[in-house]
């Protein structure tokens, strides 16, 4: 995966996240630190440019539309093989599968939201 890709895949994951522990109108204590945990894991794994910090903390001050985490996480895995293409999907799913779930309150909305997600990537 090219830098620019791996930064995008960095930045829609955290993106996704937020997206997802919000869209049942609660964003549990345990989702967002959910959230932070990976975004301090990112930070952890070494030389991180700033840009890229600064653009992941940037996102825990943001609302994002189901439609736009879909259009991205298209966006991301064109120009990928099939294979690539699932690895990378089932990264993201898993992820957001952690996150609806941190608070122990998996909601109609979240699954919702979700079921809609997996439909238009073609999970």
């Amino acid at each position: 995966m090219n830098t620019e890709k791996l930064k995008d895949s960095i930045v829609l994951t955290a993106k996704a996240g937020l997206f997802f522990a919000n869209c049942d109108g609660q964003f549990s204590q345990k989702e967002n630190d959910f959230i932070e945990g990976y975004i301090a894991s990112i930070e952890d794994v070494g030389e991180i440019p700033d840009d890229l910090k600064a653009e992941l903390r940037d996102t825990l001050n943001h609302r994002y539309a189901l439609e736009d985490i879909i259009a991205e996480t298209m966006d991301l895995v064109s120009g990928f093989n099939d294979d690539e293409r699932k690895a990378i999907l089932f990264t993201l799913r898993q992820f957001i599968l952690k996150v609806i779930s941190a608070d122990a309150r998996v909601k109609t909305k979240e699954v919702e939201c979700y079921d809609r997600w997996l439909e238009a990537v073609g999970f």
